[in-house]
Parts: C-alpha cells; structure tokens; sequence
C-alpha cells in the first residue's frame, strides 16, 4: 500500500514538473480586462395552465463587465471580475401573446479556473473552464404590482387581454455554476481579444413573478413563474497583460 501511495505521489509530481519548470522559464503574468456580450435566460412554470402558459427566454439582453485574472503557467490560469446580470421575466400565452417585465439588475462575481490550449497557430490558444458565481441582487428585495392590456396580431380590442400580477426578487444572494469555452488571439505583447461562450446554471430561485390573466369570453387564469438567473451569455472581450515575459503568454 505504501508503494502504491508513492508512485502515485511520484505520477503526480512527475505530470506537474513540467508545469511548474516551464513556469520559472514562462513566470506567469496578470492582466486586465473588460467583456460585453448579450445573455439569454430562461424561466419556469410553478404553477398555472400547462395548455396556456409556456416560460419564454429573456431575449436579447446586454450583459457586461470588467474581469481580473493571473496566468500561471502554459496550461492554466484563474480569473474573477464583477459583471452586470440582467434578467428580463418575460411569458407566453396562448402562443402569440407575451407578457413582459421590467428587467431586474443582480451583480455576478465569478472565480474561474481555465485550462489553455494552442491551436494552430502561436498567438491563438482555446481556453476551457469551470467556477462558480455569486450573485448578488441590485433590485430591492420587494414585490411590485404591474397590470395591463395585452393586443396582439390576429387579436381585436374585444378579446383582448386583461392581466394584473406581482413580481419581485426573493433571493438576495445565491450562487451559479459556470461552464466556459473561448477562443484568445493575441495581437500584441500587451493587448489580447478574446471572443467567449459562457452557460451559467442557477442553483436556487432568485426572482418570481404571479400574474392573473382575463379574457372576456373566458374566466380569469393565474399562473406563477420563477427564475433561477440561469441562462448562455456569448460575446467579446480585450485584456492587457500587465509585464508579460514572452509574446504571446
């Protein structure tokens, strides 16, 4: 057992090694940077007519940040930063009709580990990664009442839509999990773009809305809808390298 407990040691500083002596040659850099992009999200159903009501994605909705992260060596590097997370509660019903709220802010601080790839050519590598992220609300934690009309193609004024409902944040903080993939092409010694694809999964519920609908040929239907702040974000970033000891790295 001894001897099994060492050459696994012995295996594991051996893969390492390299690493870390390519590190003293490499010595590592920090660097600094923003991203943009547009984030996705979707929403669930807790409660309602399954025939009627179906969640819909937040659509198009800016998201954006400024991020901080060290290269440690050819193969790995840890990055965190603070980005504004948007999210938009928006519903169907029957189809062709659409609910829609004001978005609510949260703030998103992730810590990321990426592993570094070279492809074709010495100034691009891929990155692939995981982390986690705390999230924080920038909406108070209360609920605010909406109502309206709702009107629609191949809808008239007298089977409109009559809807009324509350929505608010109910989770102040919380954490995601984090899957992340990008490409980096360096165009200096200093100056890096980045395009990135991000999916972000909830582990708790951060925001809910309940809403009443009336049609006048039909009776009132309530359905409840809760978040996650779950959702794909993709899009662009530029970081300088503060000291960076060989071209690319």
């Amino acid at each position: 057992m001894k001897h099994g407990y060492a050459l696994a040691g012995l295996l594991w500083w051996f893969s390492l090694s390299s690493g870390f002596c390519q590190n003293r040659l490499f010595r590592g850099h920090w660097y600094v940077g923003t991203d943009v992009g547009i984030l996705s999200s979707q929403t669930r159903m807790v409660a309602g007519e399954l025939q009627k009501y179906s969640s819909g994605g937040s659509g198009v909705m800016p998201i954006y940040g400024l991020k901080v992260g060290r290269i440690l060596n050819p193969y790995f590097s840890v990055e965190t930063g603070a980005y504004a997370l948007p999210l938009n509660l928006v519903y169907l019903y029957q189809t062709d009709r659409v609910i829609g709220t004001n978005s609510f802010r949260f703030l998103s601080i992730p810590i990321r580990a990426n592993w570094r790839v070279r492809v074709f050519h010495d100034k691009l590598e891929a990155h692939l990664g995981a982390g986690l992220q705390y999230v924080r609300s920038n909406t108070p934690y209360n609920f605010t009442k909406f109502s309206g009309l709702i009107t629609s193609r191949g809808h008239t004024w007298i089977d409109s839509l009559a809807y009324s409902g509350s929505v608010g944040v109910v989770r102040q903080h919380s954490i995601n999990a984090e899957l992340n993939a990008g490409i980096h092409w360096a165009l200096s010694r200093r100056w890096t773009l980045s395009m990135y694809a991000r999916q972000m999964f909830g582990m708790m519920n951060i925001a809910q809305m309940e809403v009443a609908i009336k049609n006048n040929q039909e009776p009132t239907d309530k359905a409840r809808f809760v978040s996650k702040g779950a959702g794909f974000t993709t899009g662009v970033g530029i970081r300088y390298n503060l000291a960076p000891k060989r071209r690319f790295n």
